[in-house]
């Protein structure tokens, strides 16, 4: 047998050393990969008919975690609305111009408002035992809320959970839906009308809107494949 020739040995003693920044961010790449995992195992991947609670976010704009609203309307497996959920929260930052200018929310009207933590605890008793859907939550709400509960030393949100974005990606094609699988988007291709966008409850109502309109071109094709 021909003896194999290497190359030459790395010298891994001259590996510059991490800094602490550097193993912060390998050690947050890593957790988040790993928590991405253990949250998309809890899709559900086909429109359902069962009791869930749909949900959004509106966030300071200088951390992904810093959520000043939360919103949140509880429907039945009939889609009737039983309740509703909506607060604002004190941010650890601040609010950003941009986020001010596109949802209405001031620093005057969050300043005396309780902080994330204990507004979590609510919505989680709110979401208690359901599944939950919004628009894109599956990569960006879900996640926002799992840095807060990593950041505060809370258990992770994982529940089911229903994605309009992905379930008109797997089923429909953004082809389908005009190319854009944004919201505002969605809501015109299906003539939605659009109240106050980039507030969270209004956001809610059109995303339970647009779902029903996403599962029911979804039944469309499935009985004229």
């Amino acid at each position: 047998m021909e003896e194999r020739t290497r190359g030459p040995r790395r010298d891994t003693r001259t590996r510059k050393p991490m800094t602490p920044q550097e193993r912060r961010n390998l050690l947050y790449k890593r957790w988040r990969k790993a928590e991405q995992q253990k949250v998309d195992a809890k899709e559900l991947r086909d429109p359902t008919t069962c009791d869930m609670v749909v949900f959004d976010l509106e966030l300071a704009g200088y951390a992904e975690d810093d959520i000043i609203e939360i919103a949140a309307i509880k429907v039945d497996f009939l889609g009737r609305q039983t309740a509703v959920f909506r607060e604002l929260i004190r941010p650890r930052t601040k609010i950003s111009k941009r986020v001010t200018e596109m949802t209405g929310i001031t620093r005057d009207m969050v300043k005396d408002k309780p902080q994330l933590p204990e507004v979590l605890k609510r919505f989680f008793a709110f979401v208690e035992g359901s599944a939950v859907m919004g628009h894109d939550i599956g990569y960006n709400d879900i996640m926002a809320i799992n840095l807060a509960c990593r950041r505060y030393g809370m258990k992770a949100f994982r529940p089911p959970f229903l994605d309009t974005s992905r379930l008109i990606l797997r089923h429909l094609s953004r082809e389908a839906v005009g190319g854009k699988t944004g919201l505002a988007a969605l809501l015109a291709h299906f003539n939605i009308p659009i109240h106050r966008h980039h507030e969270a409850l209004a956001d809610c109502e059109a995303t339970l809107l647009l779902y029903e309109a996403v599962a029911k071109e979804i039944r469309k094709q499935k009985s004229h494949p």
